[in-house]
């Protein structure tokens, strides 16, 4: 799978750029706060239809058009896979003066579809500086690690996932009034119900991604660092004092388990007014060598382990979709030794395509030597 051509107006500091990209690895360099960054982020949103870095989508709409009657950023992308070409196009619709509705609209071929119908239509993966936060970070962070890799791939975990997330809202909604003696408590057991039968789905998916993944996170790590460091992955599903489930599992058991753990935690849950168990609470504990990560790795570690999820990530994209995913690197060489440096471009030489920025002059005179196009960015202009 490859890009061959991008077109964003009105996208971040973008006003209007459009390039042709080709196979092979393309650089994109300039200064800082050009809009190296917000390029791959435009492609990343095709793939995933979400940003990697906004809380909003008025974020991502050119501050000079956001007091306009009609603030929408456009994105549009061409690809060639294996199951045909393909034409991503999609509008983010900010809140501007006129009566419009803010959200998302996207085509697929010329022909609209929903937002999550286009999820993973064009697979690609994306290397931040800010990737270490998978190991370092909160919780919050795994967990979308996980959802952003799964949803490319499992349009059904997608549909679950917005489910879960709306049947949530509303039974803690329910718990408050519980607490306060407006909504009987036999009420819950419908919505009790809603949320063990989605959240066994995503249970189920998470722990299957987790060992489909490990065997490979633990492979690049070891090469990555020249066979001195391994990496393991382990879920920790929140399912309370339950235990987890062993042997082979399916959603219905995970269902079944946080039904009782709902059921004993009940009181607490109404004390609160806030569900306590769930895939919403999820984790996934990082080791390298026999210590959590985020608490004792150095720096070197965390990112190449960072690297190893994300070079992982990949592998699984091309095992459910068939067609390698396109690969994103934002910057990510800086913080990497020179042997890590090395390994790490040599990998990148087996994908179809691969964009990568950077400002280092070093790095750069490097990647120049196996680089097939190279673009300029400046206050977003490409050139």
């Amino acid at each position: 799978m490859h890009i061959t051509s991008l077109t964003l107006a009105n996208f971040r500091n973008y006003k209007n750029a459009s390039i042709e990209l080709e196979q092979g690895l393309t650089l994109v360099v300039g200064k800082n706060a050009q809009g190296k960054s917000n390029l791959l982020e435009g492609i990343y949103m095709l793939s995933t239809m979400r940003s990697s870095r906004a809380s909003s989508d008025a974020d991502l709409v050119n501050h000079a058009i956001l007091e306009s009657d009609t603030p929408v950023a456009r994105l549009a992308g061409t690809v060639e896979r294996s199951a045909g070409h393909l034409l991503v196009e999609l509008a983010i619709v900010g809140q501007g003066k006129g009566k419009q509705r803010s959200g998302k609209r996207v085509r697929i071929n010329g022909l609209e579809k929903r937002v999550s119908d286009a999820v993973g239509q064009l697979s690609s993966v994306l290397f931040t500086t800010l990737d270490i936060d998978i190991l370092a970070g909160p919780p919050i962070i795994r967990r979308r690690y996980l959802d952003m890799m799964i949803s490319q791939v499992d349009r059904g975990y997608l549909r679950a996932m917005q489910r879960y997330q709306m049947v949530l809202q509303r039974r803690n909604r329910l718990l408050k009034q519980v607490q306060i003696g407006k909504s009987d408590i036999s009420e819950l057991g419908f919505w009790d119900h809603e949320l063990a039968h989605v959240g066994g789905i995503l249970f189920d998916a998470r722990k299957n991604a987790l060992i489909g993944i490990q065997a490979s996170v633990n492979e690049y790590m070891r090469q990555l660092s020249d066979q001195y460091e391994e990496v393991s992955v382990k879920y920790r599903p929140a399912i309370g004092t339950m235990p987890i489930p062993k042997g082979t599992t399916d959603p219905d058991q995970w269902a079944n388990c946080l039904l009782e753990a709902k059921e004993r935690l009940q009181k607490k849950e109404i004390e609160t007014g806030t569900t306590q168990v769930g895939p919403h609470r999820d984790d996934v504990e990082i080791r390298i060598g026999n210590l959590p990560a985020g608490a004792f790795a150095s720096r070197a570690q965390l990112r190449t382990a960072a690297l190893s999820l994300r070079l992982a990530e990949s592998n699984y994209l091309r095992q459910n979709t068939g067609d390698e995913p396109v690969i994103l690197l934002d910057d990510v060489l800086s913080e990497l030794d020179a042997q890590r440096r090395e390994s790490v471009i040599e990998h990148l030489k087996n994908f179809p395509q691969t964009i990568i920025t950077t400002t280092n002059e070093e790095h750069l005179q490097t990647l120049r030597t196996f680089a097939n196009k190279e673009f300029k960015v400046s206050k977003g202009k490409i050139s």
